[in-house]
């Protein structure tokens, strides 16, 4: 599918993996070219599974002009004033069941509440979420049931060893019925709100601008942003994708080492 696609007028772009380079930067070429799709009229969404906080720096370089899709689509935020547009918690008693299975399998977990990151354990893995991701000093859980009380957007599994697949395969079918759980990497297994997909909230932009996911091209490289990438009118695969991603999209482009958000935005939008 080489030729542009003269209907899209949304673009929606995940950050880890995709937009940005395995050191967290977003390449001059990948920059310019989303700069150059907004000049030509084609609005640009952030879709990430990143919590605001990890994501708003992003957000400022790269000026979208549309609100920003965070945690997987269980919160839409404002870039220009840090309004929650939309959000969508986990449900109490499903919260507390999945931090007790990964405190039993002792994982170190990550808890997003009210855009306040928390850690179940004040270890390694924690402080390497908190550079790599969450950009500000965890809070010690003290509590899942009062933070479920507060309001909880998303629990996240956390390795650095590549376990996110097999520890999926430990998750009941009791848990999955009722909650959403994607791998955003091969180290992070997340939990959210059954209704949360990144495809749900792009879809919720779109309708704001007056657009549908027919018209939007969707660019990622991770099992959650797989209903994304299968609902856009195009949905491109980075290089550097997971395999089943692969299978499943429109396209494939080069991989984020390699500016590929840079070469589909060429290849599909630009005139």
């Amino acid at each position: 599918m080489e030729s542009k696609q003269n209907n899209l007028r949304l673009l929606a772009v995940d950050l880890d993996g995709t937009l940005l380079t395995d050191d967290k930067r977003i390449s001059e070429a990948n920059l310019a070219a989303l700069q150059a799709a907004m000049e030509q009229g084609i609005h640009v969404c952030l879709a990430t599974g990143r919590a605001w906080p990890g994501a708003r720096a992003y957000a400022e370089c790269v000026g979208p002009d549309t609100p920003v899709v965070t945690n997987n689509g269980a919160m839409i935020v404002d870039p220009r004033t840090d309004e929650i547009l939309f959000e969508l918690q986990l449900a109490r008693e499903d919260a507390k069941e999945i931090y007790a299975l990964g405190e039993s399998l002792g994982i170190s977990m990550v808890v997003w509440s009210q855009n306040i990151l928390y850690g179940s354990r004040m270890d390694a893995l924690i402080e390497d979420y908190e550079q790599r991701f969450g950009k500000m000093k965890a809070r010690p859980v003290t509590s899942i049931d009062e933070l479920s009380k507060q309001g909880i957007s998303k629990i996240l599994w956390y390795s650095m060893s590549g376990q996110a697949v097999a520890w999926s395969k430990l998750v009941p079918e009791s848990i999955r019925e009722r909650v959403s759980v994607e791998t955003s990497s091969i180290n992070a297994l997340e939990f959210f709100n059954r209704n949360v997909s990144k495809a749900q909230a792009v879809g919720r932009v779109a309708e704001g601008l007056g657009l549908s996911l027919s018209e939007t091209m969707a660019i990622g490289d991770a099992g959650n942003d797989l209903p994304l990438i299968k609902a856009a009118g195009l949905g491109v695969a980075m290089g550097n994708a997971m395999e089943h991603v692969k299978a499943m999209a429109d396209a494939v482009t080069a991989d984020n080492e390699h500016d590929g958000v840079m070469e589909a935005v060429r290849r599909y939008l630009l005139k």
